[in-house]
């Protein structure tokens, strides 16, 4: 789990977890797996890149895409993918829930109140993070099984947009390009 200190800006990244069917032979055919025979996708106008222009040509998702994917992505690099942003539960949110929130831990208000003893109040928070992120570490690596194992036999990729970059990388973001395909998308707001 990330923990964010100091300045905070409004953008945005997440990562990306995708199962594709096999690994792209080219940007064809990644395109025709993630849109079959759409030539474009149609997209929120926040996201346009010039006014009234709410569609983006397949074409060049695949190629940004395909051109993002360097390897066959480990077990290990699924789980940091999950783990070091905000991810949601996976399936059944009893079976594998998603990030835990210190706030919501009841030790949190304890803390809060001895805010005028700085030492014992950051020890106690130091207790609170190492908690999260030792939970947070255990559901990010029980949804990686979960997902390869429902997944078993595709091709896994893990990669990032980030909204800052471009209008175009934050359609790529925000609008579900990979609707088509099993994926796992983790924020990192």
């Amino acid at each position: 789990m990330k923990i964010r200190n100091g300045f905070v800006s409004n953008s945005s990244s997440s990562s990306f977890v995708v199962a594709l069917p096999h690994k792209p032979k080219g940007q064809h055919d990644l395109q025709h797996m993630m849109f079959g025979t759409q030539n474009v996708h149609y997209i929120d106008s926040c996201y346009a890149e010039e006014p009234g222009k709410n569609e983006i040509e397949t074409y060049r998702i695949a190629e940004t895409v395909f051109n993002k994917i360097k390897k066959k992505a480990t077990k290990s690099e699924i789980i940091k993918a999950i783990r070091d942003g905000y991810f949601d539960s996976y399936i059944d949110e009893r079976i594998c829930p998603g990030n835990y929130d210190i706030m919501e831990d009841p030790e949190w208000k304890e803390a809060h109140q001895l805010k005028n003893d700085d030492s014992e109040y950051y020890k106690k928070m130091n207790k609170l993070y190492k908690k999260a992120n030792d939970i947070n570490n255990e559901r990010a690596t029980k949804i990686a099984e979960l997902f390869t194992k429902r997944n078993k036999n595709k091709y896994f990729v893990v990669m990032v947009f980030c909204d800052n970059n471009s209008s175009f990388e934050a359609a790529l973001e925000h609008t579900n390009i990979f609707n088509r395909l099993e994926n796992i998308q983790t924020n990192y707001h």
